[in-house]
């Protein structure tokens, strides 16, 4: 497909995708003059009304998350998709046929990658038939005894496609020779490694209990093994290699039958047995990472499925600092978490086997919100029994308040605040004041850091101005933006009064600039906003929507002008004294006065 062809499919994909329909399949719009405003379904909003649509411009911003852009932007987002999933996706809704697009060089380079994405798919296919069989086989008896030990049933073997690697540097390999398939190949579905004689072997050769990683679409994308003795020096858990269908970051062991359950909540465990004993009990809800810490390409994921998880991570040390992580990433991608304790320092898995399913859904019922249990953890390091331990009422109190200070939500933060001061004794209004501290000095360092760097910046584009005098350029330069973007008598103007992109103070204002001014006839906002990264396109989204009602009129762009004019003028101003060339400096001063006289 043509260049040009592309980007009618992508501008035929945009019109007949109307952003406010779309988005309205997502969040409850209202009408808002000229515009439509909703909860922002993006992130956790809550409060008020942070999304803004222009049906218009066909774009939008979030004033809170900071998401914007066009249709497929919000898809990209809101579906967790790369661009290109996402045009699939708005195209197919729109009943729209999806052409081949690129050079014939890009669409090899496509066609190549899609090919070997199907192959590791086979292979991982193929694979996973051979290790259940070899579960079934004389070679993994020991590895059925072990499943079979740990109560796993034959209709949660086959459910899960559970089986084994037995040991030998190249049975896999062998087994995949005779399906026709190369050693590379093998190798490039993560399966098996390469010697530095450029020999291969096969990933799992120590004899492992194998479990399939299925992704939400049902494709087998990689493997986990675990270790049946303890001669290996490979660790006990081992993945395949990542590949081109395989991130550990970015997928969660049990999600494709987690999706589907209906609770509203998801279970996060460590690791494969514990959620594969929940799913056997009845609770489906469960899943677990990869072998690595909680991610926060894994929240966005939950994220898609879910907006409450309680993490049920083992009861020692490790679980616990597990958890605090998790916890965390977890609740700054708006998902509501609560941490699940078991006690007698057992996993989950163990839990159950000793005590029954019912007794863990009570666990479940019982979990505690984040916040409560970090607080609860902080209290068994010290005796808030014991008022007259002051020292030791000073320490908790500390500890607390910097938990506390964590938390955006005002009601949430009073509710805490009266609780550990409930519970231990110490005055609300000293802890609430403690709180306080913290948060302003936590946010005067970032403030501080964050306007230096700011007035660094500033300074180098503009030779320093008032923040006063530095907001109007700012708002001006928006504003021009804004006017400019799809009014070409408007760009006319600019251009005439000498205004060039790098008059323009800010990097990014200057950027959009620089392709305003560019922008070939027929073009129009939407072909502005393709140029930028999807990444980008929420501040340019906001630029482009940030017109404060102004109607396209000749009087509209003065001010603007006025003010990026007189910067430029002033700046100039500088250079010359810098240079000492003080007749250009007069002249500059002349055409200065006779401007304010025209004005």
């Amino acid at each position: 497909m043509q260049s040009q062809d592309f980007h009618d499919f992508v501008e035929e994909v945009i019109e007949k995708n109307d952003i406010a329909e779309v988005i309205s399949e997502y969040a409850k719009l209202k009408r808002v003059g000229s515009r439509y405003a909703a909860l922002c379904p993006l992130h956790n909003d809550k409060k008020s009304p942070s999304l803004s649509i222009s049906p218009d411009k066909q774009l939008f911003h979030c004033f809170g998350c900071g998401a914007g852009g066009n249709v497929i932007h919000f898809i990209m987002a809101a579906e967790n998709l790369d661009f290109t999933d996402a045009l699939k996706y708005l195209a197919n809704r729109a009943h729209i046929p999806i052409p081949e697009r690129g050079s014939p060089a890009d669409r090899k380079k496509r066609a190549e990658l899609a090919d070997k994405k199907q192959l590791i798919y086979k292979i991982n296919e193929e694979a996973a038939r051979y290790f259940f069989h070899n579960l079934a086989g004389e070679k993994g008896k020991s590895a059925y005894a072990y499943l079979r030990e740990r109560k796993i049933t034959n209709s949660t073997i086959k459910r899960f496609g559970l089986g084994y690697a037995p040991e030998g540097w190249t049975s896999l390999l062998d087994f995949m020779q005779k399906k026709g398939y190369s050693n590379r190949d093998v190798y490039e579905a993560g399966l098996a490694k390469k010697r530095d004689n450029g020999t291969y072997y096969d990933a799992f050769y120590d004899g492992r209990v194998m479990f399939p990683i299925i992704n939400v679409q049902g494709n087998i994308i990689g493997f986990g093994g675990r270790i049946m003795t303890e001669k290996s020096n490979t660790g006990k858990y081992l993945n395949t290699a990542e590949t081109a269908v395989f991130k550990k970051k970015e997928n969660l062991f049990g999600l494709n039958f987690a999706k589907n359950d209906k609770s509203g909540r998801i279970l996060l465990m460590e690791g494969y047995m514990d959620v594969i004993a929940l799913h056997q009990t009845g609770i489906c809800n469960a899943v677990a990472s990869l072998g690595t810490a909680f991610t926060p390409e894994q929240a966005k994921l939950l994220k898609k499925y879910t907006d409450k998880a309680v993490l049920c991570y083992d009861a020692d040390q490790a679980g616990k600092k597990a958890a605090d992580r998790a916890g965390v990433i977890l609740r700054e991608h708006g998902i509501k978490t609560k941490v699940l304790s078991i006690t007698d320092g057992k996993d989950p898995d163990e839990f159950i086997k000793a005590k029954g399913a019912d007794m863990f859904r009570v666990l479940i019922e019982g979990a505690k919100p984040f916040i409560e249990y970090k607080i609860d953890e902080l209290k068994k390091n010290y005796d808030t029994e014991n008022t007259a331990d002051t020292e030791q009422l000073l320490e908790f109190s500390e500890a607390a308040a910097a938990v506390l200070a964590e938390i955006e939500n005002p009601v949430e933060l009073e509710l805490y605040i009266k609780r550990v001061a409930d519970t231990s004794g110490i005055s609300a209004d000293g802890l609430k004041t403690r709180v306080d501290n913290l948060r302003r000095k936590r946010q005067t360092i970032q403030s501080r850091a964050e306007e230096r760097q700011e007035r660094k910046a500033y300074e180098e584009r503009t030779g320093g101005r008032s923040d006063l005098d530095r907001m109007k350029l700012m708002n001006a330069e928006r504003l021009l933006l804004n006017l400019i973007a799809d009014d070409r008598l408007m760009l006319k103007k600019t251009k005439d009064s000498g205004i060039i992109p790098k008059d323009f103070s800010e990097g990014l204002h200057r950027e959009l600039a620089e392709k305003i001014f560019t922008m070939p006839d027929g073009s129009g906002i939407q072909e502005l906003l393709g140029s930028f990264s999807a990444e980008r396109s929420g501040d340019v989204a906001a630029i482009l929507l940030d017109d404060k009602n102004t109607t396209h009129t000749d009087k509209s762009i003065i001010q603007p002008l006025e003010i990026i004019l007189a910067n430029k003028r002033q700046k100039e101003e500088k250079k010359l004294l810098q240079e000492d060339d003080l007749a250009a400096l007069d002249k500059l001063i002349k055409e200065k006065r006779r401007q304010n006289r025209r004005n």
